[in-house]
């Protein structure tokens, strides 16, 4: 896969690949692969202006045990 967009927070680096759009889910590999998973309940927080792959990284982050490492746009 060609290189993603990197979003660093607290010293882990996380790919991100695909275009985000209103309509996005997202698929995520986790540091423990038990915790990989196919987030599909959007991203109402955000507005055209800050729907960023640092503000997904962010958000989706509270949301998985472990340290999210790739997301893809699906």
């Amino acid at each position: 896969m060609a290189d993603g967009y990197k979003v660093t927070w607290f010293g882990v680096e996380t790919l991100c690949y695909g275009e985000l759009e209103e309509t996005s889910n997202f698929h995520v590999v986790c540091a423990d692969e038990e915790d990989d998973g196919v987030w599909c309940n959007g991203v109402d927080t955000f507005t055209e202006a800050n729907y960023t792959w640092d503000n997904v990284v962010l958000y989706l982050q509270r949301h998985f045990a472990s340290d999210i490492l790739e997301i893809s746009a699906i």
